[in-house]
């Protein structure tokens, strides 16, 4: 056994034996074992191809619903634009969204493409709940629950943007109310965390199969919203600090790039949440560095993988291992 190696299984049997760690560590091998970086591409891609259309059908229907409050109308978009940080006042004013969403070809148009990559959204989200729960395919939903599951994935959406924008109401009345300062930071944070903790949830459930159980989804929920609004946070730091007197993301290029960077960050963080809710939900720790030999969670991580391709009732998959 050379240096390196014997060096490596010394810090290995110290993750084992060490509960943080050893989760931490195995939650990161999980997402290279699953190949995770590609559901985050694929969940990257999907959210950029949705956002246009997505925020061109909402202006198009406030444009209809509302027309006689503006003020109201603005309200909205703000809300909706607001959970795009850095590029999000670059989405309206450089791509002109508030103007072209008032004509009917451009609400049509909208429509049929929030609908057409709302749906390919929704399609990874549930490929990538069921790919990083193990649900065997056999259990994953067919035609035409899939399809079901999307519609109420794209409808979700709407109602986060509803919430959020009543959210953004409540502070408002906090202000008015002569809360200010830290207290109304605070109380804006928990609301938006609360808010999200909510509408990752109910994605998370739509998206799994029922296989996956409804409590284990909870603390991936938790994580989710509160990783959100960090990112949120962290966004809003890096404005003030870095990009306050700086125009390299001005123009639509840099919009283009920003939420292709916002999108990336945010799937990633949601991909990693889910994979430590399955550690933390099938105990897949703690896993080896070097093998052999393998740990018993490195086992049940094998068996898992390959008990995902089951595809009939009748299929029977066993898994052995040697000495």
């Amino acid at each position: 056994m050379n240096p390196i190696e014997t060096n490596v299984r010394k810090i290995d049997v110290w993750q084992q034996r060490h509960r943080l760690p050893a989760f931490g560590y195995a939650v990161i091998k999980k997402f290279g074992d699953d190949q995770a970086g590609n559901l985050v591409a694929l969940m990257t891609y999907y959210a950029f191809l949705a956002t246009f259309p997505l925020l061109l059908a909402l202006s198009g229907i406030l444009g209809l619903v509302l027309k006689g409050d503006p003020s109201l109308q603005a309200s909205i978009q703000t809300s909706a634009l607001a959970e795009f940080p850095i590029i999000g006042t670059q989405l309206s004013s450089q791509v002109g969204l508030s103007s072209l969403g008032h004509s009917t070809p451009a609400l049509i148009i909208g429509i049929i493409g929030a609908i057409l990559g709302g749906r390919g959204l929704a399609n990874a989200l549930q490929n990538t709940q069921n790919t990083l729960w193990g649900v065997p395919k056999v259990d994953r939903p067919g035609f035409p629950s899939n399809y079901l599951r999307s519609f109420g994935l794209i409808g979700l959406l709407g109602v986060g943007t509803v919430v959020t924008t009543g959210a953004a109401w409540l502070v408002g009345a906090g202000q008015m109310l002569g809360l200010t300062g830290m207290t109304i930071e605070i109380l804006a944070t928990a609301l938006s965390i609360a808010i999200g903790i909510g509408l990752f949830f109910a994605a998370f459930r739509i998206a799994a199969a029922k296989v996956v159980a409804t409590r284990d989804l909870i603390i991936g929920a938790v994580v989710s919203s509160v990783a959100w609004q960090i990112l949120l946070s962290l966004a809003g730091i890096f404005i003030n600090h870095v990009l306050k007197h700086s125009q390299a993301i001005a123009g639509f290029f840099g919009v283009i790039l920003g939420l292709l960077a916002w999108f990336g960050l945010q799937a990633t963080a949601v991909v990693y949440a889910i994979e430590a809710d399955v550690v933390r939900a099938h105990h897949l720790w703690p896993r080896s560095i070097v093998q052999p030999p393998l740990t018993q969670a490195d086992k049940d991580y094998l068996v898992e993988a390959v008990a995902v391709e089951k595809r009939r009732p009748e299929q029977k998959i066993t898994v052995e291992f040697t000495s």
